[in-house]
């Protein structure tokens, strides 16, 4: 879903910062311009002036960038940009097996409505992608324990929540980082047109 959120990112950049899934990044450091490829990023919200970005490479502050930004409709921004600040945090994915009947969770009239990674009563925080219908692939910020016993908890639409056990494997984890980067210059064509294509007005 398309948001729009009131700047107050933590760069201080004074526009209105849209949060968008149909807009692909990639980035090139200025002083690696013999590299073919560029890098691909993780899109996290963008305004006129700068934007916020995810990658597992590292670049120093003040690194300056060649961004590009291609829309889903073909649409395409290459910028200058130099990273102000960045974060570093460590992701962790694991894989979890359950057993659970396929009817359950593919019932059309009550469908699945969320899914929750717990260890006794404490729920961890953590984003969800099936890989077939009786594993699942948890990333979390925090580690997990092997010696310790883990739930999933599956709540239907009609509020109805079954929870299994659960088993993990093929664990692992990597550091990620995020940069806040600013344009050269105000891109107002840029602006434009994200409020031009935005869907979805909805604050945060």
């Amino acid at each position: 879903m398309d948001q729009i959120i009131p700047c107050e990112f933590n760069n201080q950049r004074k526009h209105t910062r849209f949060i968008r899934d149909d807009i692909k990044a990639s980035v090139l450091p200025v002083n690696f311009l013999g590299l073919k490829e560029t890098i691909a990023c993780k899109l996290i919200d963008i305004c006129s002036a700068g934007l916020q970005l995810s990658t597992k490479e590292k670049f120093r502050t003040n690194t300056t960038l060649l961004l590009t930004l291609q829309f889903d409709n073909g649409r395409e921004f290459k910028l200058k940009a130099k990273i102000l600040r960045h974060t570093q945090k460590t992701i962790y994915l694991s894989n979890h097996h359950f057993n659970i009947s396929k009817d359950t969770l593919k019932n059309k009239n009550n469908p699945l409505h969320s899914v929750h990674l717990f260890e006794s009563d404490n729920k961890i925080e953590a984003k969800y992608r099936f890989l077939n219908i009786n594993c699942i692939r948890a990333l979390t910020f925090s580690p997990l324990d092997s010696k310790k016993q883990y739930q999933l908890a599956f709540t239907l639409k009609n509020k109805k929540t079954i929870i299994t056990n659960s088993k993990f494997k093929h664990y692992q984890h990597y550091i990620q980082y995020d940069y806040g980067l600013k344009f050269d210059s105000i891109n107002d064509e840029l602006g434009d047109y994200l409020l031009n294509t935005q869907t979805d007005l909805v604050f945060k």
